[in-house]
């Protein structure tokens, strides 16, 4: 969780003092960002390679694989990690002297084999995945392609999933580890001994990824991409950089404060006043109120807090009434986006999208592609996103390997619209306060909310969670987009107000209840409703046995003493925080508030790579959305959320979600003690990142 360069100007560090410090940064870095030289072999040149031009060898330990490439005038050096992971890239060095240091003695040679032998495999692997009615596929994750395999005409093959034929229904869904099962379990066909070898092999694919390490024996399957030609040195470095800070600069102020003020004179004016009350009140809440004294207490056995009388108090604090819904937690890009992606292509009438974050990466620009063709066919498709966030993500680069060919459109928003009946509308940070929310609406029945945005990195690289959810909630839902939509377009505040007093649609009112519905609160943050922190708070104080948290932007003071006083009072108080943070005030402020909570009491779990989830228990009551645990999140950003008591559902996230994550986190035990320059340093991070 290092506090550096790279992880600063990575995308979710779009708070107020973050978009200024990257605009003013770029400033001075930009005259001096060059690009990376090339590497040694470009993507075009691998995949025209012979198998007789590489030669492979593997590491003892089967971890590392040094690659020879044979070019036209010059050969070229590469290094593979073959452990985990779905899609490696190649490190390329100027000579052999490093690969061969890192492969070490006794590594042994890896036969290569080219693209027709790939084919071949792929064909056979196809006729196994492939059910038998051609009307039905199976959905698979291979190399970062969403693909599906299915029957036409009788022959098995494979199918992207943005061009699954109409008709066609997914019924099976394979996961990596499940694919790698396929793979390497014996059926006596060609997959077993590719040209009769059973250790590990090599393939040429002749297509991205360009390369794929199978190794029988350890059971590993590894796609191996080269990278591209311009990787540049800094994330703000490309030759655009330029263009989009200055379209940062346009959006921050003539967009989010001047066009603002003209269009929404009431919420710019309501926002600015709570974005100041709020850091004042933050800055003042760490001094005046002290931390508990005093031993911390052993767990209690209290039984936990009484619902009916939660929900009586939760009545006072939310802003509108339960509604009905069956909930689906999807956890993780595999689980969420193939589901989006069909729903998409199945829409009949409307699809509703918000965003904090619409990428210019592969996978967003397919997503795009997706979203434009639907239009095309008639269906209204609105996409609304945060400028500044979204040019501030383009600017970064994701953090697994893109396909070196593919070249990143400048602006989100102009390819979107182009020659596109597609309607898009962008928030603003107006006040120092974003549109934090994350809907879809899927023809008013089907709805999504949680913490995943339109890009590679929540696709594939991230741990993150969204909340099918399906009923009559799917209106409350609708209704907070529509207000939001009319309040970014030109009738501004006075279209809002409309939009909020309107009655719900005579369609909207007839959702039916599905089976198995529960009772689901909605809660908002804005800057004049605040359920989300209010309700959260409260449920603090009410828990008397157990309190979980995962979120990777903890700093927000209140919240931070309710959970110190929890501990005090007997509750089991746990906190799960991602290893890799993407924001590095917020993984310097995570790193500072280790001793303090330690101190008293409260376990804190690191979890390997990033996490972007926004969840908490509270005794049996849960609450999931779009909202951190921040000042931003808790007092002015625009967030929704959902909280619920339905003890089945409240058990399937605890068992989902919590439980394996802390079966595959680190817990962090007691810290060394902090020196008194320690405790300065880290009481400054925490004042820094609570006004985050």
């Amino acid at each position: 969780m290092g506090l550096s360069l790279k992880n600063i100007l990575k995308p979710a560090l779009l708070r107020p003092v973050a978009i200024l410090t990257v605009l003013l940064t770029a400033a001075f870095l930009l005259p001096a960002c060059r690009t990376a030289s090339s590497p040694s072999a470009s993507s075009t040149e691998v995949r025209k390679t012979k198998s007789k031009a590489v030669t492979a060898r593997l590491s003892r330990d089967g971890q590392r694989l040094a690659l020879r490439f044979r070019l036209k005038g010059r050969d070229a050096f590469a290094l593979a990690e073959t452990g985990a992971g779905s899609v490696r890239a190649l490190t390329f060095y100027p000579d052999a002297s490093k690969l061969n240091k890192a492969v070490g003695r006794g590594a042994r040679s890896v036969p290569v084999l080219g693209s027709t032998a790939w084919q071949s495999l792929r064909q056979v692997l196809a006729e196994r995945l492939a059910p038998v009615s051609e009307r039905e596929g199976t959905l698979l994750l291979a190399g970062g392609n969403e693909l599906i395999a299915h029957r036409s005409g009788g022959q098995a093959e494979f199918t992207s999933l943005s061009q699954r034929p109409r008709g066609l229904r997914i019924t099976r869904r394979l996961t990596e580890a499940q694919l790698r099962a396929e793979v390497f379990q014996d059926r006596g066909d060609r997959i077993d001994t590719p040209a009769g070898i059973r250790g590990p092999v090599l393939f040429l694919t002749g297509r991205f990824p360009e390369l794929v390490f199978l190794d029988r024996p350890s059971r590993h399957m590894v796609f191996l991409s080269v990278p591209s030609n311009e990787a540049p040195v800094l994330p703000i470095g490309d030759l655009k950089a330029g263009e989009n800070m200055a379209r940062q600069l346009k959006s921050f102020i003539w967009r989010s404060h001047v066009l603002a003020a003209l269009r929404n004179p009431f919420s710019t004016s309501a926002r600015m006043v709570a974005s100041a009350t709020s850091i004042t009140s933050a800055s003042l809440h760490r001094f005046l109120v002290p931390l508990p004294a005093g031993p911390v207490p052993p767990l209690s056995d209290e039984p936990e807090m009484d619902p009916e009388e939660w929900r009586r108090t939760l009545a006072g604090i939310a802003d509108c009434p339960p509604s009905k819904a069956t909930l689906r937690f999807r956890i993780g890009g595999d689980a969420f986006f193939p589901d989006f992606v069909q729903a998409v292509q199945e829409a009949k009438r409307a699809v509703d999208l918000q965003m904090f974050i619409f990428d210019t990466d592969d996978y967003a620009v397919g997503i795009a592609d997706l979203l434009r063709r639907r239009a095309a066919d008639g269906v209204r498709v609105r996409v609304m996103l945060d400028e500044s966030a979204s040019l501030t993500a383009a600017a970064a680069p994701p953090n697994s390997p893109m396909p070196a060919d593919f070249v990143p459109p400048s602006d989100i928003q102009r390819y979107l619209r182009h020659d596109s009946p597609l309607q898009l509308r962008t928030t603003s940070v107006s006040g120092f306060t974003a549109s934090h929310t994350k809907i879809i609406i899927i023809d008013n029945k089907l709805a999504w909310l949680g913490g995943m945005n339109i890009g590679r990195e929540y696709r594939y690289d991230w741990h993150d969670l969204m909340v099918e959810v399906r009923g009559p909630l799917t209106r409350w839902i609708e209704k907070d987009f529509a207000v939001s939509w009319a309040r970014a377009g030109w009738g501004g505040d006075f279209a809002a107000l409309r939009q909020h007093l309107a009655r719900i649609s005579a369609e909207a009112e007839a959702i039916p209840v599905p089976p198995g519905a529960i009772d689901v609160q909605p809660l908002y943050t804005s800057a004049r409703r605040s359920s989300i922190a209010r309700s959260q708070l409260e449920a603090i104080r009410r828990s008397r046995r157990a309190v979980w948290v995962q979120n990777a932007y903890l700093s927000d003071h209140a919240y931070i003493l309710e959970l110190i006083r929890a501990r005090h009072r007997g509750v089991d108080v746990r906190i799960i925080v991602p290893a890799d943070n993407d924001n590095g005030i917020m993984a310097a402020n995570n790193r500072a508030l280790v001793p303090l909570l330690r101190a008293h009491g409260v376990r804190i779990f690191l979890l390997p790579g990033m996490s972007h989830v926004k969840a908490a228990l509270y005794d049996g009551w849960a609450c999931v959305g779009s909202a951190n645990f921040d000042r931003l999140s808790l007092r002015v950003n625009n967030e929704f959320s959902i909280g619920f008591d339905d003890a089945a559902t409240v058990e399937r996230l605890r068992k989902d979600l919590f439980a394996r994550d802390f079966a595959r986190s680190r817990e962090l035990k007691d810290p060394d003690p902090l020196t008194p320059a320690d405790e300065i340093m880290a009481g400054f991070i925490r004042s820094l990142a609570g006004q985050l």
